[in-house]
This record gives C-alpha cells, sequence and structure tokens, in this order.
C-alpha cells in the first residue's frame, strides 16, 4: 500500500492534480469506471465523441460509444485553473494527469472539426474570463452582453471590497449572461459540431486568499456549481440532449511553481543523469520493416545464386565457359 501511495505521490508531483468531470452526456455514449486520464488525451476522447476518428492511440478505458448514430453535436467545457477540484457531485469523475495545456485540447478539437468541416461554419468559442467581455464580444452570438455586475449575484460570506472575492463574483455574473443568451436560443442545433469552452481563473486567487477549506471558498465553489448546473440544462435544451457538458479543474499552476522552485535550488552536478533512449519518428517500425525484409531476401538471393555457380556444369550450362574455352584454344 505505501508503494501505492508513493506512485501517486510522484505521479501528481510530475504532472500535477486536477480532476476531469462528465456533468451530462447522450446515453448513446457511456463513462465507466475511475481510472486516471492525462489530459493530453481529452482531445481523442472529445472528437471521439463527435463521431471522429481518433489521431493517437489510447490505453484509456473509460469511454464507450454505444449509438453512433445518436452521438453530441456541442461539445461544452468548463475549465477552472487553480483548484484540483470543485466538489461536484453530480457526474462521472475521474482524476486528471495535468501534461497538457486545457487552450491546446481546445485548439485541437476546434481544428479537427475545422478540418472536417471546412464548408460550414461551426461555433467555436473560447472564452476566458480573465479577458471580460472582450472575449465574449468577439462571437456574434453573444452580441448584447454589457453586464458582468457582482451585485447581481446572490452571495453570503464574499465581499465586494475585496478584490479576489469581486473578480469571482464578476465571473460568475457574466457566465449567468451567457447562459441567458443561450436560454434565449443564441445557440442551435444545426448538425455540424460545435465547441464552447469557458475558462475560469479567478477562483484560483480566491481560494489563494482564503484558503482551500475556507467558508468563502466553499461558498464559491458552490456558486460555481450551480451556475455550470443552469448551464448544462440550457445547452441541454438548445441540442435537444445532444451535447456532453464537461468540467476540466487543474491544480497544475501549483505543482509547476513548485518544481521550478526546486529546480532553481539544484546545480548541474546534482541533477540526475539518465541513459534514456533515442526518440524516434512515427515512420520508423515502416523504414526499419523494408529495410530488414529486404535485407533478409537480398542475402537469401545472393545464397542462391552462390550455390547456382558452385554447383554449374561448365561443360554444358555456362555458354560463357565455352566461348572463352574456345579463345584460348585457338590462341594457343
Amino acid at each position: 500500500m505505501q508503494h501505492i501511495v508513493l506512485v501517486l505521490g510522484l505521479v501528481a508531483s510530475v504532472y500535477g492534480a486536477g480532476e476531469l468531470s462528465i456533468i451530462h452526456h447522450p446515453g448513446s455514449i457511456v463513462f465507466k469506471g475511475h481510472d486516471a486520464i492525462k489530459e493530453s488525451t481529452l482531445p481523442e476522447v472529445f472528437s471521439a465523441a463527435l463521431g471522429f476518428s481518433t489521431e493517437h492511440f489510447s490505453h484509456w478505458q473509460g469511454f464507450y460509444i454505444e449509438n453512433p448514430f445518436n452521438i453530441p453535436e456541442a461539445i461544452v467545457t468548463v475549465a477552472v485553473d487553480g483548484v484540483q477540484d470543485i466538489g461536484q457531485n453530480k457526474g462521472h469523475h475521474y482524476p486528471l494527469l495535468t501534461n497538457d495545456d486545457e487552450n491546446r485540447v481546445f485548439k485541437a478539437l476546434a481544428s479537427r472539426i475545422s478540418e472536417r468541416y471546412p464548408d460550414e461554419e461551426p461555433s467555436l468559442v473560447r472564452i476566458d474570463f480573465a479577458n471580460g467581455l472582450d472575449d465574449v464580444h468577439q462571437y456574434s452570438i453573444f452580441y448584447g452582453i454589457k453586464s458582468e455586475n457582482p451585485k447581481h449575484v446572490s452571495h453570503k460570506h464574499l465581499k465586494l471590497d475585496v478584490e479576489e472575492d469581486r473578480t469571482f463574483l464578476k465571473d460568475i455574473a457574466l457566465l449567468n449572461a451567457i447562459i441567458e443568451k443561450v436560454e434565449y436560443r443564441a445557440v442551435k442545433e444545426d448538425f455540424v459540431p460545435d465547441v464552447y469552452w469557458f475558462k475560469i481563473s479567478s477562483l484560483h486567487s480566491l481560494s489563494d486568499l482564503h484558503g482551500p477549506n475556507s467558508t468563502e471558498t466553499q461558498e464559491a465553489k458552490k456558486l460555481l456549481q450551480d451556475t455550470i448546473v443552469r448551464l448544462t440544462d440550457a445547452f441541454v435544451k438548445q441540442y435537444n440532449n445532444h451535447v456532453l457538458v464537461s468540467v476540466i479543474t487543474s491544480d497544475a499552476s501549483h505543482t509547476r511553481l513548485r518544481r521550478n522552485i526546486l529546480a532553481t535550488s539544484e546545480t548541474d552536478s546534482d541533477k540526475p543523469k539518465y541513459n534514456l533512449a533515442s526518440t524516434y519518428s512515427k515512420d520508423y517500425p515502416v523504414i526499419f520493416n523494408i529495410i530488414l525484409w529486404f535485407s533478409i531476401v537480398m542475402l537469401f538471393a545472393i545464397l542462391a545464386i552462390c550455390h547456382v555457380t558452385a554447383n554449374m556444369d561448365p561443360g554444358r550450362d555456362s555458354i560463357i565457359y565455352r566461348m572463352t574455352s574456345t579463345r584460348i584454344t585457338k590462341d594457343n
């Protein structure tokens, strides 16, 4: 048992702690088990959920498709930075190894949709609430959202005169304004895959200020949970249940900070030197097999030629011998 805890601790120190929560999905796809998943695998999971062929093989077995004719038409994800989880009880949860950045996950997914639907106009939305209305106004479907007033959010322990609290409440207010647009049919099912990606970083600083177990942090998480439930209901209604809603939490920023501090305290002589193997391209197995089997065929061909030549009857089989023999006779 101690060895397992040690291994899990080493994994967490390398990748950082996080969680993938599947809040809603159609009945055509199934999420099972609680195996850990790498963040770099998420583009493959979301692509498979949309019915796309995956580009990379994964051993993760927490996802299955039961009906390929009733797949989601939208991916809705809330990425929460700086916390390991938000205490969400609803949904299916998996430990997340944060070996990638959530922005790259979104870009990979958006790129695959654009490649498969070059003549369509899928909704590929990514809003970082740290940028406020600037990100929101990039998308015409959310035209008209003007307010992010935190006074509209009901709260008890959080205080508007505390900057970290006020920033978080502004993010919740803005997310609620987006939800209202969704509820008024700003988005709709059009049989083209869509992605809606929302990043919230303000809970990070709030948790650092008050502490992860403080009443302020717990209230903030509860506000975020309730808002995500409302967001889920809005998208499920507009997409007729053909939507996959997930929450990604990542505490990698704290883990990477600790790793960077430890790294700067080490000298070059203290750093372990590993005898790592060389990295090969994906074409290496193909090239290796071509060279290997060509070499084997050539080897046996040469052996066959040598055997036939050694056992040749020079008086009957070799025209070279007969012509050379005649010329030698004339010369004599």
